[in-house]
């Protein structure tokens, strides 16, 4: 894919707005075509089972026929930004079988041709990601949607968006990057919802946890950078291929919101004078950055307001 910064915003899309924040706010029901131009990458939530035993996950738009979908995703081609398929969410249930990656890689395809997809992002919680043969499965079936739109001389994107503790070089999650080496394009480690989870560092003598808000510059770029170089008991993955995965607002998650963005800014520029710039940033959910607080006070967009301008830095 073209080297660029990215902003990557999640877009739910399976109801008309809800309320049930964490901070008891209410999401906004947004289309494709509402979403800010400043998000060059749109992923869309989820491609699921539905819960009846083992199956192939599939998606089917909430509100919108599949021309109307399909129409708004050719919009946003036209305007340089990418659409991705979202793979699990947070309580999906998916266990694959092996045998069963020829008919998950026609699902993707299918729906690739129905909606114009240019991409999926697998994003798995941990009892999905263990569960199954998920761990072979889907990265060989992965493998084979991209080998196919290659043949068709076309670029399918691939993007992991794991918790950031699934990524210690001891964790059964690596299986996925293992079975998608040279084949996945964007790694985008969330840091929001893990509480006191974190890494001891001894440059500042110190554990620091992803819900530490007094620490979090420290945070993100001690992770990121370990990340980045395989160290602190973390595997290593190529810098300009990872995205940090924050909360949009309070109400998007329970922990890992940044009130001051200057930690986040400060953290890029931090990795990028120590050889280590990272792609860019992502948010749950762009329907957060445009719903509101439980007093009815719209958060307008805050995070894509903030970060905007990530480009000039990274």
């Amino acid at each position: 894919m073209e080297y660029k910064p990215l902003i990557m915003g999640y877009l739910h899309t399976w109801s008309k707005g809800f309320i049930g924040g964490y901070e008891q706010g209410s999401a906004a029901a947004l289309d494709l075509t509402d979403v800010p131009k400043e998000y060059n990458v749109i992923v869309v939530s989820d491609m699921r089972c539905s819960g009846r035993g083992i199956e192939i996950p599939t998606f089917r738009p909430y509100d919108k026929s599949d021309k109307e979908f399909r129409e708004q995703v050719d919009q946003l081609a036209l305007e340089g930004r990418q659409v991705l398929l979202n793979l699990g969410g947070a309580d999906a249930r998916i266990e694959l079988r092996k045998g069963m990656e020829k008919y998950l890689a026609d699902e993707i395809i299918r729906l690739e041709k129905l909606y114009g997809f240019s991409g999926i992002c697998i994003d798995l919680n941990e009892s999905t990601y263990k569960a199954g043969n998920n761990c072979t499965v889907i990265p060989a079936a992965l493998k084979n949607v991209k080998d196919f739109y290659k043949n068709e001389g076309k670029h399918f994107l691939i993007a992991l968006a794991p918790e950031f503790p699934y990524l210690r070089d001891n964790d059964k999650y690596l299986s996925y990057l293992v079975g998608l080496e040279g084949y996945y394009d964007l790694v985008c480690p969330q840091f929001y919802n893990q509480h006191d989870e974190g890494l001891w560092v001894d440059e500042v003598s110190a554990w620091l946890a992803q819900n530490d808000d007094e620490r979090k510059e420290d945070f993100l770029y001690y992770v990121m950078d370990a990340i980045a170089s395989g160290t602190k008991g973390f595997i290593k993955l190529p810098h300009d291929k990872l995205i940090m995965g924050l909360p949009a607002n309070g109400d998007a998650a329970a922990t890992g919101y940044v009130t001051d963005p200057s930690a986040v800014l400060n953290a890029m520029e931090r990795l990028k004078q120590s050889g280590n710039a990272i792609r860019g940033l992502a948010a749950w959910s762009i329907n957060w950055d445009a719903g509101q607080d439980k007093n009815g006070q719209s958060y307008s967009y805050e995070f894509i307001k903030r970060y905007k301008d990530i480009a000039t830095r990274v």
